[in-house]
This record gives C-alpha cells, sequence and structure tokens, in this order.
C-alpha cells in the first residue's frame, strides 16, 4: 500500500514540475533571518496563541534548512539571498546556520547576505556567505563581545527578601545574581574563559570568511563601528546597497538578476520526488527551556531561576514513552537546549533515558545550552552531540532557601505557628537558617550531588575519581566537552540524525523525523490566558520554596 502511495505522490509531482518546468524560478531566493531561530517549527498552536507570542511567526532552523534543500533541489536556481534584520539567536544556532551555508555553497550554490544595521551576532554569521551587503546607512557595530550579568541581591535587600544558598563549589555560580552584589572570583575567572573561547570562535568565522588574517581581524573588531562605507574599505562587506540595487549587482554579466520572495519562489521550485516510505523512523524528542516538574509551558515573562520557557519533566516523559512504545521509532533524537533546573525533575527524566536505552538507542543533540540539568539528562545516552558553541557541563547542584523577615518586618507581618519537631520549620522563609539547619542542607546537597556525579560517570564511562576536576558547576563550551569526554562529538542537527539511523539500522532516504508531541500539548481555546496565570502563580511557589536546582550558572548576555 505504502509503495502505490509513494507511486501516486510521485505522479502528481511529476506532473506538477513538468509545469514548472514552464516557468523560470528566481535567480536568487530571498530567505529572512530573523528573531531567535528556534531548532524546529512549533507545535501547531491556535491563532489566539500566535497572536499572544508573535516570535512564532520568525523562521526556524528548521524552515531554513527546508527552503535551503528545496534550492538545492532545482539546478535553475543560483542561489540565496539571506535578509539578516534583528537577530536574536544564540551562538550555537548561528553555528549551526553557517553549517548549513558552506553545505549550500559546497554543492555549487550561492549565498548573498543583505544586512541591515547589523551586530556582532549577525556578521558572525553573514561572514559564511559568499557576499556580504548592507544598506548605505546601516552601521557596522562588530565591537566584540561582552558579558553582562544583573546581580540583584541589592535591589532585593531593599524589598527585604534575601537567599541563603548551599553550592557544591564557588563554580556552581546559578544563584549568584539573587545572592551576590558581583562576580566571585570563580565565576568571573569562567566567565572571562567562556567569552574568550567565544571571541576565538568569532575572530576565526571572520577571517575565514572574509580572507583576513586574524590579527587584523581584532584590530577591526577594536576600531568598530563602521559605516557601511567604512565596511566597504575595510573588505569587512562587499557593498553599501539598497535591496532594488542588488538585482543589477548579482547580474551574471547579461541581465539583472531575478529575486523573489519565498512565497512566490516556491511557486516555481521543482518538488522533490518522495523515496520509498521508511518502515523505522526518528523520533524526536525535545527539551527546550528550564527544567520543572509537570507539563511544558511558558511564562508571560522570563524570571530569575525560571527562565521563561519550562520543560515539564511530565510532558517530557510521556513523549519518551510514547517513542518507546511505538513499533516504527527505531531511535530517539532528544534534543536539548537547557540550562538546567529542578534536581528532582532533571532525574525523573534521565530514568527514562537510561531505562528506554534497553530497548532503542537514544542520541543527543545539545543546542545552544545543555548545562546542569540539562547534561544530566543527556549523559545516559547512546551518543552525544554538541555544537562548539554549545554551553554544557555544569555538573552540579545549589540549594536555594528564601529568606523573608526583613519583608515580612516591612510589612507588619507576625506569622505565628504551633510545631512539632525539632526541625519543622527547616525551611521557614521567616528568617536565617541555623548552623544545625545549614548542616541538614548541605548534607542533602551533598546527597544529590554525589548521585549526579555517579550518574555521569556510568553513563560516560568516566571514573568517578576522576570526575571532580570536571564537575564542581564547571562550564564549558561544546569543544572543551569533546576534550574532557562529557560529549562524543562536536556537530549539527544532520550529524545527529545520521548517527540515529545508523544506529537504529535505518537506511532508506524517507521517513526519517517522526515529532512526537505528549497528550495535552495543544491548547484548546482560552487555555493562554488560563495557562499564562497559572505558570504565573506556579513560578511565585517555586521562587518561594527552598529547593535543589542543577541549573547552569546565569545566562551571560554579550549584546551591543
Amino acid at each position: 500500500m505504502s509503495l502505490l502511495i509513494n507511486a501516486m505522490i510521485n505522479l502528481l509531482r511529476l506532473l506538477r514540475n513538468a509545469r514548472r518546468a514552464l516557468r523560470r524560478p528566481p535567480d536568487f531566493v530571498w530567505i529572512p533571518v530573523t528573531g531567535a531561530l528556534p531548532e524546529f517549527e512549533p507545535s501547531r498552536r491556535g491563532l489566539l496563541r500566535r497572536r499572544l507570542d508573535p516570535r512564532t511567526l520568525a523562521p526556524s532552523l528548521e524552515s531554513i534548512r527546508s527552503r535551503l534543500d528545496r534550492v538545492l533541489a532545482d539546478e535553475r536556481a543560483r542561489g540565496v539571498i539571506l535578509r539578516v534584520e534583528n537577530l536574536d539567536a544564540g551562538w550555537a544556532t548561528l553555528e549551526e546556520l553557517r553549517a548549513e551555508l558552506h553545505r549550500f555553497r559546497e554543492r555549487g550554490k550561492t549565498v548573498a547576505a543583505y544586512l541591515v544595521n547589523p551586530d556582532t551576532r549577525s556578521y558572525y554569521l553573514a561572514s559564511a556567505a559568499d557576499e556580504v551587503f548592507a544598506s548605505p546607512l546601516s552601521t557596522l557595530n562588530v565591537v566584540g563581545l561582552r558579558a553582562r550579568v544583573n546581580f540583584l541581591k541589592d535591589a532585593l535587600g531593599r524589598l527585604g527578601l534575601e537567599t541563603e544558598v548551599v553550592a557544591v563549589s564557588p563554580y556552581k555560580s546559578a544563584a549568584d545574581p539573587i545572592s551576590r552584589s558581583d562576580f566571585s572570583p570563580e565565576a568571573r575567572e569562567q566567565t572571562e574563559r567562556l567569552l574568550d573561547a567565544r571571541f576565538d570562535e568569532l575572530v576565526s568565522a571572520i577571517s575565514a570568511g572574509r580572507d583576513i588574517q586574524p590579527e587584523q581581524v581584532k584590530t577591526v573588531i577594536d576600531n568598530a563601528p563602521y559605516s557601511a562605507a567604512e565596511a566597504v574599505r575595510n573588505k569587512l562587506i562587499d557593498g553599501a546597497l539598497y535591496e532594488d540595487e542588488l538585482a543589477g549587482r548579482l547580474s551574471d554579466g547579461e541581465k539583472p538578476a531575478r529575486l523573489a520572495e519565498w512565497g512566490v519562489a516556491s511557486k516555481s521550485l521543482r518538488l522533490p520526488y518522495r523515496s520509498r516510505r521508511a518502515r523505522k523512523a526518528v523520533g524526536l524528542v525535545r527539551v527546550e527551556g528550564t527544567i520543572l516538574r509537570g507539563r511544558s509551558r511558558k511564562l508571560p515573562l522570563p524570571l530569575p531561576l525560571l527562565g521563561r520557557e519550562q520543560a515539564g519533566s511530565d510532558s517530557v516523559v510521556a513523549a519518551l514513552r510514547i517513542a518507546e512504545k511505538s513499533r516504527r521509532i527505531g531511535a530517539v533524537l532528544l534534543y536539548v537546549d537547557s540550562p538546567g533546573g529542578d534536581a528532582l525533575a532533571s532525574d525523573l527524566i534521565w530514568r527514562e533515558v537510561e531505562r528506554i536505552l534497553a530497548k532503542k538507542p537514544i542520541v543527543v543533540l545539545m543546542g545552544n545550552a545543555a548545562a546542569s540539568g540539562g547534561y544530566y539528562v543527556s549523559a545516559a545516552a547512546s551518543h552525544v552531540f554538541a555544537r562548539k558553541n554549545t554551553i554544557t557541563g555544569s555538573i552540579g547542584v545549589i540549594l536555594t532557601r528564601p529568606v523573608a523577615a526583613g519583608l515580612l518586618n516591612r510589612l507588619k507581618v507576625n506569622p505565628v505557628t504551633v510545631e512539632r519537631g525539632a526541625r519543622s520549620d527547616l525551611l521557614d522563609p521567616r528568617r536565617p537558617p541555623t548552623p544545625d539547619e545549614l548542616a541538614v542542607l548541605e548534607h542533602q546537597l551533598d546527597t544529590v550531588y554525589g548521585e549526579f556525579k555517579d550518574r555521569v560517570a556510568s553513563g560516560r564511562g568516566l571514573r568517578p575519581d576522576n570526575l571532580e576536576g570536571i564537575a564542581g558547576g564547571r562550564v564549558w563550551t561544546g569543544v572543551e566537552a569533546l576534550r574532557r569526554n562529557l560529549v562524543d562529538e562536536t556537530g549539527g542537527f544532520r550529524d545527529a540524525l545520521a548517527k540515529a539511523r545508523e544506529l537504529a539500522g535505518i537506511t532508506e532516504e524517507s521517513g526519517l523525523i517522526a515529532k512526537i508531541t505528549p497528550p495535552g500539548a495543544r491548547p484548546a481555546p482560552g487555555e493562554p490566558v488560563r495557562d499564562a496565570l497559572d505558570a504565573a502563580r506556579d513560578a511565585l511557589r517555586e521562587l518561594s520554596t527552598a529547593r535543589v536546582w542543577a541549573l547552569a550558572p546565569y545566562e551571560i548576555s554579550d549584546d551591543w
């Protein structure tokens, strides 16, 4: 039956391609590159949710990959033009897209990049193109990188709020923004090391893409920003043009190049033919955002420790169990883009990964971050891929205990309790913990940390006594993690997918990805508003409760 269906689909595509052969496709197809560039297209969502969250209209890496493949499949099209504007993607995401552009160019197509008021991040991506252009009045803000952390201890102190933090080492600095006024020496050392690695990658990419010596690239960055004309003189871009002038600039020598947006171009590009449907597929399960108990959701606004997007252990476990039970799923591709979160929730997901491995291989693909709890859930996998710019590791835990005595006094609130049990008020936020209570919390923390290290040692085949030097909350880039055997390879989506196919014994070229959505993931009418209110309430409860966190160091902003 599947052979008959494939034959019918290919016959229809043959007829459609015969019509398209009469239409000349554009020479270059515009592809917008903007926003956060999520790895995959979001799940189907209702109209109200799309309006509440306009970011769902931004392109994903998945959609850009698909469009590049369509252009590759039609030899009549010469290439693509990336319209890069308001880019807010992570560095590992940009690394993945650069790899896709290199692949596209290696197959004989041309990539041009058109920048509108670009920053360092945008230019890092654009340097992978054959030619780079900018609008005449743009300013090229390739000014380098900076690390910024907003420390909130003093601000919270004005409200009468404090947080008692117990950490396994000074490198485990996830709670520093709410418990310190500045970097600790260890956190500063780590931040500078990570920033150095990212800066070296930036210089190397620009040097290779623009054929400029690395030392000259550093000088160019030190002297930025530049007007578009100055950028041309410094060989950073190939021309300062308006969009309507690109057709002439990209001409093949006879007539101006024909340019078209995707909506128009897709109607004339040839459709690829469908191969025989594979009997087995790779199931895609996603762990995106802060890991917490319950179901996956998004908060109305980002909050300290909790972020905005949340990977609920209930939702992730449900998706993994669907993949486990499906006869068609031969392997699981677990995409992890998470700074970690609740230690217990991370352990629940880890257990599912470890258990399913007895039946099916699981390959992890790390995104911009797969650290602490994000690394915890990855450690047991059959094979782990990180991108060079991925932030991973952070093997360690912290315990946060809110202290609201000052706030309660300020509000003239006088809580009175009646207790039974010497430690019944161990987590009472009315006062700081006693030395005895701190000892109890530290013991609890050491127990969880020991289990975390055992999971890593077992999953990665490391000796427990050799693990402490790379644990203790230390954070690594993907390249550094590879050197320390915390991951198996550096690579991107296509590499991880190929490995999953190999481990599952899938040889067919079609039917490779089955996206697994747990039950209840698609919102009912009116649910987005209720969900936002519930999420805000639950988030406040999370922050006001003492909890063990497997959470990576605070997010480092490097925006201009």
